[in-house]
């Protein structure tokens, strides 16, 4: 992002935000690959429902199609271009202070080993960052 511009605000649906979930990890998708996808979660959209919502995210260009018959769908954006936006929410409604957000999605879940050495990870710079000045 250059110097001085403003980040980009995206307001996404729980279902645009679903898709481009599937298109970020499972890769590019077509109609059929995404019906498939939301079964397996217990979700049986109908099809028309699932191609709508993807026409609607071609709009928005937060995906585009690279193939025709069937329509292949790819994300034109990434996860951390849409996480931005809601980490300035939840700074605001934190007041800024993250720890109860922490703390309370540490009580309510339950992280994995990998997940709790990734934060590990992470604090231990900042830990070290803050001694260093």
């Amino acid at each position: 992002m250059r110097k001085g511009k403003k980040p980009v605000r995206y307001k996404l649906t729980p279902g645009e935000l679903e898709l481009l979930e599937l298109l970020w990890t499972e890769g590019n998708a077509n109609l059929g690959k995404t019906v498939q996808w939301f079964q397996q979660r217990g979700r049986n959209l109908a099809p028309t429902t699932l191609h709508t919502r993807l026409n609607r995210l071609v709009e928005k260009k937060l995906i585009r199609r690279i193939a025709e018959n069937p329509a292949v769908y790819e994300a034109t954006i990434s996860r951390n271009d849409v996480s931005g936006r809601y980490f300035e929410l939840f700074e605001e409604l934190c007041g800024h202070n993250f720890s109860p957000l922490i703390a309370q999605l540490a009580e309510k879940r339950n992280f994995t080993a990998v997940e709790v050495e990734y934060l590990e990870r992470i604090l231990a710079a900042q830990k070290q960052n803050e001694v260093r000045k």
